[in-house]
């Protein structure tokens, strides 16, 4: 399953906490920042504070003594003899984002939605690349999305 015209690879910078306003209320969210490797476009995705540990234990390759749920998930699909071919973050808003699994099964290609956070978490430990789509990316240092 190759990339679409559309979507760019990018590396995952790091995990990092933002001030987002939602309605009338200010909150501190994690937001993980995803960058194309010329590092000229970027784009912040909002994920849940649990996805954010997930993500920067994978990036730190820190060993954990119980698996957490997204090395239970590569395990689960190692065992339906399935591979995780590639992610595609293809949504974000102030308060949610949207990705897609690609998995290469038995049976075919299988694609399956997921939260970006979860979805990166997973391409990390399982070593596959992840995209993001076109119309997401802004130049690094421009206007916030999210704020």
């Amino acid at each position: 399953m190759a990339a679409g015209a559309d979507e760019v690879r990018v590396e995952v910078v790091g995990v990092f906490e933002q001030q987002v306003t939602l309605g009338d209320r200010e909150h501190r969210m994690p937001v993980l920042l995803l960058r194309d490797p010329p590092a000229t476009r970027e784009v912040r995705v909002p994920i849940g504070s649990c996805e954010g540990l997930a993500i920067q234990i994978a990036l730190e390759r820190r060993l954990v003594p119980r698996p957490y749920t997204h090395d239970l998930a590569l395990r689960l699909l190692e065992k339906l003899s399935a591979r995780l071919e590639s992610v595609v973050v293809d949504a974000v808003s102030a308060d949610t984002s949207h990705a897609t699994l690609r998995v290469c099964a038995a049976e075919g290609p299988l694609m399956m939605d997921a939260r970006a956070g979860d979805a990166v978490a997973l391409a990390l430990r399982a070593e596959a690349p992840i995209f993001v789509a076109e119309e997401l990316l802004v130049d690094a240092g421009t206007e916030d999305p999210l704020s």
